[in-house]
């Protein structure tokens, strides 16, 4: 992900309090839900994704953090880096939250909103929640410059069949769905997208 942010091929993040809290910490303190990049338990692990929270709000913000110095790296560090607007939404059982989060579910949904509208590509990865409410928000069709339509290309992964067959049963009906592990996807897409790149004879634009 860190990757498509900084080439230029994300025009915004729309994501959940955990998804930021977990990359953080990984690039905090190395873990994610306290357990190491080998999967392993590690000393008092349970507790590093809320360490990781106080650290963003000692420092007022994850872009004050970034800037800081806290976070080196990672998806929220690389929106930062390049601009990457992102829409952090809470709900009543998250921990913290991060201050960056809109725990106003209305103002979270106007906020999301904003960037739906405007997308002419959609990917929903790994999040039942986020994918369908993403997916209400999302025009069918995007008009083109010369103003012929088209279908909006939308692709929801997930491990489970549940969730991509309930976002299109809730109205995302040009959505298609890809049952996987949502890593494999990720790296077999940056895959065949530098092949795309390679075969164009062009590089990846830094956003």
């Amino acid at each position: 992900m860190t990757w498509f942010v900084e080439n230029g091929f994300v025009g915004a993040l729309l994501a959940g309090n955990a998804v930021a809290v977990h990359d953080i910490e990984a690039s905090i303190y190395g873990t994610t839900l306290g357990m190491s990049g080998a999967g392993e338990a590690t000393s008092g692990g349970h507790g590093l994704h809320m360490r990781a929270i106080n650290r963003v709000r000692q420092a007022g913000s994850i872009a004050k953090a970034v800037e800081a110095g806290v976070i080196t790296n990672g998806i929220m560090h690389a929106c930062v880096k390049h601009g990457v607007p992102f829409v952090l939404t809470g709900s009543i059982r998250d921990d913290g939250p991060l201050p960056d989060v809109v725990t106003d579910n209305l103002a979270a949904q106007d906020a999301m909103r904003r960037h739906a509208v405007k997308a002419t590509m959609a990917v929903l990865v790994a999040t039942a929640l986020h994918a369908i409410a993403t997916g209400n928000m999302l025009p069918a069709f995007v008009t083109e410059k010369d103003g012929s339509l088209r279908e909006l290309p939308t692709i929801c992964v997930d491990s489970s069949e549940f969730v991509v067959s309930k976002l299109k049963d809730r109205g995302t009906h040009q959505a298609f769905g890809v049952v996987t592990n949502a890593q494999d996807f990720m790296h077999i897409l940056r895959l065949y997208v530098e092949r795309e790149l390679a075969a164009r004879g062009s590089a990846p634009k830094p956003a």
